[in-house]
């Protein structure tokens, strides 16, 4: 931290001591000066902030002082490791500026008020279609594809001539070996490299449709297109699957990537056909199949269509992606080429290195044999997820699924007393994710993937599922005094908290890791970027948990009895009121294939 730059203001009416103080506090206690992190020394910090050394000296003899900084004998000033007044995670830190932007940052439009985590991956059981686990990754290819993308040669390259340029390999990789697979034949000024699925879809939108252009969504659509088309003031209507009535003129038909089988969609060419008649244009956003069954799949509207209406949005397969899969637009060579300017434009062009490394994962063959290998693997977990569906939920839930889907879609019997909204967020409480869906009926339902988890999870996860649909996991009690099982104490307190680490959601709808370390350190991650950091420490005092955070929770210290059971934790406080809920990472080996083997976790999650 030698480089380490403050502002002061020689105008303020607080001593620049008194200003460098409170900027090294803010520093500590954001996270930007680390514990058992080097300051400068007080000679290198008062040339680089051009103030007296004494001034520094003083600051650092009253941090000293008040235990934020610790002075080391010969080697000099450090963060101190354990800073005094030390937020389970139940608030988030404030921050200045909040309101100055907050009346004037656009308003989201209200969700379906539920989101996948950022850290899904650590769930025990996270049916979340789309998202890959480490099995499914190949990673020693993806070694080979980067470094041969990061040699002098291709860095050269990548450094010279425009960025367009640049991206040729990748196209014609993509367009020869990749769009057959879906019936597509395009040219190369006809396809376009995007950085997801989701920004080609925005760039479309921002380029087609313009005040008064007349939408059409097919259900279930994307949640980020309806809201950037709500912002933008766009007429928007539900795809009608009978098309009982003629289009709109000059309509663009935005197609949907999470096609469900409780949704009726129209007959391919029969909406080829209105579109025509309307005079519109159809934006096909489809997802590549993860599972080749018997039955046929059927072929995308871009390779039926002779018009040009169809312009085609994909991506490649997002469980075989090191980083966010690139999307992929096919489309006449003029939109192609608009779309291109105007990416340029916003300066959001995929990375050189990427694009490189996937143009080369797919040349040597790394692509089309990763993608064989995922869905044999895919196929055995659909078929473990519909076996044990049809064990343990045939009397809660029917069960469907389309050819090529790696989901089924679950709806819940009458009588279980609980909708799909409902039931996810109880799931997530105990470990298991699924995503709730929206039916235009009005009714609701869940999607259950495999892509993200490996086959001994499955059965484990179905059966929690099941616990909790007939009330061994029922709703969490209250109040200690009524909760079943009784709360650690002693040795057994201290085994099951040290060295754990638990992931929920907070109050305020954001996702939380935390971490409690064998030496009593407590670290804390929150937010969908982990941009809310914290750490604390914790211990076990007559029979309870004790922990105090550094700015969470008021920077106080509370101690609470904890409840263990299956792979939630639950903490009650003082007074013996339910304070938070929260779920155990066990640790999952997913460096090898699955090999199909029933795992014992299912029997271990009895209490």
């Amino acid at each position: 931290m030698e480089d380490l730059n403050i502002l002061l203001d020689p105008a303020s009416p607080t001593s620049l001591q008194h200003q460098l103080r409170q900027k090294l506090v803010d520093a500590i206690y954001s996270g930007v000066l680390r514990p058992g992190q080097r300051v400068p020394s007080t000679r290198s910090l008062a040339r680089r902030i051009n103030v007296s050394r004494n001034t520094i000296s003083l600051a650092y003899d009253a941090l000293i002082a008040e235990g934020h900084l610790d002075s080391r004998p010969r080697s000099g000033i450090y963060v101190a490791t354990e800073v005094l007044g030390a937020r389970i995670a139940t608030g988030r830190r404030e921050h200045p500026n909040r309101a100055l932007f907050a009346s004037r940052m656009r308003p989201r439009d209200p969700s379906s008020g539920f989101h996948v985590p950022g850290n899904w991956s650590q769930y025990p059981y996270p049916f979340i279609d789309g998202c890959g686990d480490l099995a499914l990754l190949p990673v020693d290819e993806w070694r080979e594809a980067m470094r041969l993308a990061c040699t002098r040669h291709e860095l050269c390259r990548a450094w010279q001539g425009p960025g367009d340029s640049r991206n040729v390999n990748l196209i014609d990789e993509v367009r020869s070996k990749v769009l057959p697979m879906q019936g597509i034949a395009a040219g190369a000024d006809e396809v376009l490299i995007t950085q997801s699925a989701r920004q080609a879809l925005q760039l479309l939108a921002d380029l087609l449709i313009q005040r008064g252009t007349p939408v059409v969504l097919e259900e279930p659509a994307d949640e980020n297109l309806r809201q950037w088309l709500a912002q933008n003031q766009a007429p928007t209507e539900t795809l009608d699957a009978a098309l009982r009535e003629p289009l709109p003129q000059r309509v663009v038909v935005f197609t949907s990537a999470r096609r469900s089988p409780l949704i009726q969609r129209p007959e391919p060419r029969r909406l080829l056909d209105a579109v025509t008649a309307a005079d519109g244009i159809i934006i096909e956003h489809a997802m590549l199949p993860g599972v080749l069954e018997d039955t046929a799949t059927t072929p995308g509207l871009r390779a039926m269509d002779s018009t040009g209406r169809v312009i085609h949005v994909g991506g490649l397969a997002p469980w075989l992606s090191c980083d966010n899969p690139l999307g992929v637009v096919v489309a006449a060579a003029p939109v192609v080429e608009r779309l291109r300017q105007n990416r340029r434009a916003l300066g959001a062009n995929p990375s050189t290195v990427v694009r490189t490394g996937w143009a080369y994962f797919i040349s040597l063959g790394h692509y089309s044999a990763s993608l064989s290998r995922a869905r044999r693997v895919l196929e055995s977990r659909k078929t473990a997820l519909r076996d044990a569906l049809n064990h343990y939920l045939h009397k809660s839930v029917s069960i469907t699924t389309l050819p090529g889907a790696c989901a089924y879609w679950v709806k819940l019997k009458d009588g279980t007393g609980m909708n799909a909204l409902e039931l996810a967020q109880r799931a997530a409480r105990i470990g298991v994710l699924m995503e709730p869906m929206q039916l235009p009926s009005g009714d609701s339902a869940l999607c259950m993937g495999v892509t993200s988890l490996d086959e001994p999870r499955i059965r484990a996860g179905v059966k929690a599922l099941s616990r909790l649909l007939r009330g061994d996991l029922a709703v969490t009690p209250a109040l200690l005094r009524d909760e079943p099982i009784a709360p650690l104490r002693g040795s057994a307190l201290v085994q099951a908290m040290s060295g754990v680490r638990l992931i929920y959601t907070t109050v305020y709808g954001e996702p939380c890791t935390l971490e409690l370390l064998d030496d009593g350190q407590l670290q804390g991650v929150a937010g969908h970027a982990g941009e809310d950091c914290d750490h604390g420490r914790w211990w076990i005092e007559d029979d309870l948990w004790y922990r105090q955070w550094q700015h969470w929770a008021y920077a106080e210290a509370s101690g609470y009895s904890v409840v263990v059971d299956g792979d939630q934790v639950r903490w009650y406080d003082q007074q013996g009121w339910l304070a938070d809920v929260a779920v155990i990472i066990r640790a999952v080996d997913n460096t090898q294939e699955p090999t199909g083997s029933r795992s014992e976790a299912a029997d271990n999650l009895a209490p």
